[in-house]
């Protein structure tokens, strides 16, 4: 584990000690009305709550480049044991080569474009890459490159690596849910079997749209060979196409995008009651202390509303405000609710859940806002994708820049209703 890293993961437990140090006596003035003192702590916590923030967001960082790096490490002792080039990799290799020579150039280059096609036709021929269909005046981005942008999306939204996510080869594809399972009974060996009950199944279909980022970048910085073109292109897709699939799971209308989680208004009717919600409704858990505020027992009632056959799956999904109201936050024995990671790989965890980022959800004060989801998102949500990304060069119309329109297709529904859960505050 690099030294960087470890310093981050320390940084953050001592800071969160401090954190909770501070709290402690702000709530012990409180208590003691002494209104004045304790406002000068709370100030002194926000900052403390900062420091904390940036904190978890070095670690988190520093992590996930050092899981990046290993990934790379175990990669490269592979590829050192076998003991050839197989016909495949070398296709695959010069397919990527004649890629970025393409990228490089605008795709203005012919005699490199013309190299490209070569390329792509051999690893097609060679069964190295499985290309699908391109736009006209498209190109297919290889494989390598298409799936470091695809990583990056998933990592960079927690909520889009946390539900399940499914290849699809056309946008026809379906999911069956079971809403009731099928029944049981009991039997003495030569006593008569009646039929039991049959599960009911619901079909879910989702709703698909192209996902697409449009990065530029300077002609000088193309034209420089110590310029990263295939780092700068992964890293500024990345970036904007995480945040517009994140946005579409928190919401998304079903035109020309993914149907997202809160499409339809959440209600407060529970699992299996009559008549059953909608199939893209999920349920609200309300926020019953007054004022009208977060509290440990509202979190632990969003818990237990969850089915156990989905909590072992489960985890929290909150902004970052809302993260910073519930670290204050203990149970009844005074334990803090929250507990930072402290060890490289491991996620923050709340009542010993895992704690995902999802900055679409409402912040901790907002009336009638959805501020926290907890459920088993594997099996609450449905994204699937189409194989195959392409990349489109724009003519120029910004001078002395080139702009590339990335594009994928993207499709997402609400799957089982019952697995996830909503706090939910009053109006």
């Amino acid at each position: 584990m690099s030294e960087q890293l470890l310093n981050a993961i320390e940084k953050v437990a001592t800071t969160f000690e401090e954190f909770k140090k501070v709290n402690d006596k702000a709530l012990d003035e409180v208590e003691k009305k002494n209104h004045s003192r304790a406002e000068e702590l709370n100030e002194t916590l926000t900052k403390i709550s900062a420091d904390l923030e940036s904190s978890i967001k070095d670690r988190t960082v520093l992590d996930k480049k050092f899981k990046a790096q290993q990934e790379r490490i175990e990669i490269l002792e592979a590829l050192n044991d076998r003991p050839r080039m197989s016909v495949q990799d070398k296709a695959k290799g010069e397919m990527n080569t004649t890629f970025l020579k393409c990228l490089r150039s605008g795709f203005q280059d012919l005699e490199a474009r013309q190299e490209y096609k070569a390329a792509l036709s051999k690893a097609m021929e060679v069964k190295a890459v499985t290309v699908g269909t391109v736009g006209d005046g498209g190109y297919a981005v290889p494989e390598e490159i298409s799936s470091s942008i695809e990583t990056l999306v998933l990592r960079l939204s927690d909520i889009a690596s946390a539900v399940k996510t499914v290849t699809a080869g056309s946008s026809d594809y379906k999911e069956l849910v079971t809403i009731h399972g099928t029944t049981s009974a009991w039997s003495t060996e030569t006593g008569t079997r009646n039929e039991t009950g049959t599960a009911t199944l619901r079909e879910r279909a989702p709703t698909w749209g192209e996902l697409y980022s449009y990065p530029k970048a300077s002609n000088w910085a193309l034209e420089d060979v110590f310029f990263d073109v295939a780092t700068w292109l992964t890293n500024d897709a990345a970036d904007g196409m995480s945040q517009a699939l994140s946005a579409a799971i928190f919401n998304g209308n079903g035109s020309g995008k993914p149907t997202g989680i809160f499409n339809g208004a959440a209600v407060a009717t529970a699992d299996y009651n009559s008549p059953l919600r909608a199939a893209a409704v999920i349920q609200f858990v309300p926020v019953t202390t007054s004022p009208n505020r977060l509290g440990s027992d509202n979190i632990i009632d969003l818990t237990y509303t969850l089915a156990p056959r989905y909590r072992t799956g489960a985890q929290f999904m909150m902004n970052t405000l809302t993260q910073g109201a519930v670290r204050k936050l203990k149970d009844e024995n005074g334990q803090y609710l929250w507990q930072p990671s402290l060890q490289a790989g491991q996620p923050d965890r709340l009542l010993g859940y895992t704690v995902g980022t999802w900055e679409d959800l409402a912040n901790p004060t907002t009336a009638d806002g959805m501020v926290m989801c907890f459920g088993d998102f594997r099996r609450g949500y449905l994204l699937t994708a189409r194989s195959g990304m392409a990349i489109d060069r724009e003519s120029f119309t910004t001078p002395g820049y080139t702009k590339f329109y990335i594009r994928k297709r993207y499709g997402g529904c609400v799957l089982n209703n019952d697995a996830i859960k909503v706090l939910k505050l009053a109006d």
